[in-house]
């Protein structure tokens, strides 16, 4: 069999030195890495020119042979290749999990130029209303980015990234089904894709199916949902009535656009079979947050896309779902012109060390919920430096939680509201009159300053507004209320949300990168940096009555045994299932370091999310990588901790990092919005790509090979803490803000 450094191959058919007839074949055979490596594609290169292979079908024989200790081997590949005459090398080609296509088996076929050529049948059809208009948004998106650039250059880019035909494998006989999501275009948010569409078998009854893009782990997918479509269409097929699969499917950030998702089908006989395969260009959720329209028309935006696509000899299917989507953009696109930014923005300015005016002595604060997560614990310490200064507390929530009883113990009434109806409001009258019962409910006019903590707790600035009342907004949110909310709540509840940042008196934010993302809508001349804080001393004094020892034998630590500790609620956002992927790489890189680590995810809830963690962590079989439920007793997991990780794909100012830094924990963290304004990389801590999973093994592995270093960080880091964040200095800030907001400065 061939073999590179990499690599172990064989080609099945046609037979390497074969005399062809020219046109389409099927090259089909099979690519295995050696220890350490991973292919996540194939594809051939003849000349200049690319074919798209279908890589991933399942294979027992080899998974023998590798001894890969799985029931089948994801080693074989199938590439329908276009051979011409003067064509004299195919060059066969693996993705590998780093994101780098390299050769790995070079064929020579000889083409007879007489022969009747071939055509071996692939998948075609016109790109769908959901391709073409996914692909439109992308474009209206790219002209607010660059308005300098023609329409015609910027729709002829994005043309040539769609993946073209997107279907790369129907459903292979006897299965019957289709992917209709992810479209050619599609969202990658917080490393996730949708997996939507239908599979089938005429007989059989399907027991689990699974996709995945990296061939690294797997994702069950939820099967057997109502499918009145193909329920109608295959009449004569029971398993057809219910026959739908939905999920969301892991990505990588390093892999390259586009990627292959694959989708099979575990039969109630046990046998497992590569059902259709599909291509995607992704964008992440940080395309999504743009403030502004594109500066071109409409029109000429849909008329440059049109354009392109006929080009690219690309065919659209016309029809009502076509122009449904259309016709929403078109709105979408004339409703957006209220949030292009002011022309130019003031600079940022930073909150007053001390205030130069009384505090309110009555404060409400807003809160989305009372839970353990970052926002309502800000709140809190918010609301005791409040208190120690004589300010009378009344809180209100949208949803009730465990801090209930921190805020009451600060002498503080907590109210329970029912946010509901403005959640729902599906018209701008609906939303007037939800907001007017909402402001109704506490005594919102009996406060001299309301707080809100958060946009989600808009309604809190508007029913505040409506009592003439002043507001401070604080907002931690990386992202737009757009982006945010995306389909979750009807249009006018994102249009009330932006119009609580021209409302509030003024806007606090923790991080500039935080407030970049908000500069579409409100009145950016009242936006203020108020850092975030950690209480430093009251960490030390914590830290001096623990014995750490203890604290790693009560977690599972053995002698000679590392421990990383990923805290944060465990969710799609806080990046856990790709943090564990790259756990998984460093075990196939470093296996010896692997086996002397334990890898601690705390945060655990009872969330589909969790659910789908727990199928991924019990696919990767690791028993030193788990997840523990979030607590109020977190503290010991930094303190038994020899590093603290933060693989967030969005943050602002996360008081996780705060606490590592304070309890001098090395810190491995996403580079992402507000975190390199807290710590630096290489200086106090080692920032990465979020999402990338081959970055985080190698940064995981760096710094547990070299304790040194990370020693070194951590104490860097400390003394910033120190310098920077102490909470005494900072909160005299967050102080002077509220007195400042309290007069109502615009």
């Amino acid at each position: 069999m061939p073999e590179t450094a990499f690599s172990f191959s064989h080609l099945e058919t046609p037979s390497p030195g074969a005399t062809l007839p020219p046109g389409r074949h099927l090259v089909r055979g099979w690519v295995w890495p050696k220890p350490g490596g991973h292919f996540v594609d194939v594809r051939a290169r003849v000349g200049d020119r690319i074919f798209a292979g279908v890589h991933g079908l399942p294979r027992p024989d080899l998974a023998t042979h590798f001894h890969t200790g799985r029931p089948v081997a994801l080693a074989e590949f199938a590439i329908a290749v276009e051979l011409n005459a003067s064509d004299r090398e195919t060059v066969l080609e693996a993705l590998t999990i780093e994101g780098r296509w390299i050769p790995f088996q070079i064929v020579n076929w000889t083409i007879a130029a007489g022969a009747a050529p071939v055509d071996f049948a692939i998948p075609r059809g016109p790109l769908r209303w959901i391709d073409h208009g996914h692909g439109l948004r992308q474009l209206l998106r790219a002209a607010a980015r660059h308005p300098g650039e023609s329409l015609a250059g910027l729709a002829a880019q994005l043309a040539d990234e769609l993946p073209w035909p997107r279907v790369l494998r129907d459903a292979p006989t006897p299965l019957i089904g289709f992917v209709d999501e992810p479209a050619s275009v599609c969202c990658c948010r917080f490393g996730r894709i949708p997996a939507f569409g239908h599979l089938f078998h005429p007989t059989q009854r399907i027991r689990r199916i699974l996709a995945t893009v990296d061939l690294q782990s797997w994702q069950l997918l939820a099967i057997h949902q109502p499918s009145p479509g193909p329920a109608a269409f295959y009449t004569q097929y029971p398993h057809a009535r219910a026959c739908g699969f939905i999920g969301l499917v892991d990505v990588p950030a390093q892999l390259p656009n586009p990627v292959s998702l694959r989708i099979y089908a575990e039969l109630e006989d046990g046998s497992l079979h590569l059902g259709p395969v599909v291509r995607t260009r992704l964008h992440t959720q940080e395309a999504e947050k743009d403030p502004g329209p594109a500066t071109a028309s409409f029109d000429s935006a849909l008329t440059a896309w049109e354009q392109a696509l006929a080009k690219r000899e690309m065919s659209v299917a016309r029809d009502a779902d076509l122009d449904r989507i259309v016709s929403e953009l078109r709105t979408a696109h004339a409703a957006s012109a209220r949030l292009r930014p002011a022309p130019t923005v003031p600079a940022l300015v930073t909150a007053p060390a001390r205030a130069a005016a009384p505090l309110p002595s009555r404060v409400l604060l807003a809160t989305h919920g009372l839970s353990l997560q970052g926002a309502p614990r800000f709140l809190l310490e918010l609301g005791c430096a409040l208190a120690a200064a004589g300010a009378r507390l009344q809180v209100v929530s949208a949803e009730d939680g465990p801090l209930r009883a921190a805020f009451e113990s600060l002498g503080a009434t907590v109210r329970i509201l029912d946010c509901t109806s403005v959640m729902q409001a599906g018209s701008p009258a609906a939303a007037t009159s939800a907001l007017a019962d909402l402001a109704a409910e506490p005594d919102w006019a009996a406060a001299d300053l309301v707080i809100a903590n958060s946009f989600t707790t808009f309604w809190a600035v508007h029913a505040a507004k409506a009592a003439d009342r002043p507001v401070l907004f604080y907002v931690h949110e990386s992202t737009t209320p757009a982006s945010f909310y995306g389909q979750r709540v009807p249009p006018p509840v994102i249009s009330l949300t932006e119009e609580a940042f021209a409302l509030a008196d003024l806007v606090s934010f923790t991080t500039a990168s935080t407030r970049n993302c908000h500069l579409g809508y409100g009145r950016p001349e009242r936006h203020r940096l108020t850092p975030g804080w950690v209480d430093v001393a009251a960490l030390d004094t914590w830290a001096a009555t623990q014995d750490r020892a203890a604290l790693r034998r009560d977690l599972g630590v053995q002698p000679g045994e590392q421990l990383v500790c990923n805290i944060g609620t465990v969710s799609d956002r806080k990046g856990q299932h790709t943090f564990a992927r790259a756990v998984d790489l460093l075990g196939r890189r470093h296996p010896e370091l692997m086996a002397r680590t334990r890898f601690l995810l705390l945060g655990g809830r009872d969330t589909p999310f969790d659910t789908m963690l727990a199928d991924t962590l019990a696919d990767l079989g690791h028993a030193n990588l788990l997840v523990h439920p979030e607590t109020t007793d977190y503290l010991r997991y930094y303190l038994a901790a020899d590093l603290f990780a933060c693989s967030s794909y969005e943050e602002s100012s996360p008081r996780v990092v705060f606490e590592a830094m304070a309890l001098g924990v090395p810190i491995i963290a996403s580079a992402v919005h507000g975190v390199p304004e807290l710590v630096r990389d290489g200086l106090e801590a080692c920032l990465l790509p979020p999402g990338d999973t081959v970055a985080w093994a190698d940064g995981l592995a760096r710094l547990l090979a070299t304790p040194t270093v990370g020693r070194e960080l951590a104490a860097r880091a400390r003394a910033r803490a120190e310098n920077q964040f102490a909470a005494p200095a900072v909160m005299a800030r967050h102080l002077a803000l509220a007195a400042t907001a309290a007069l109502r400065p615009g």
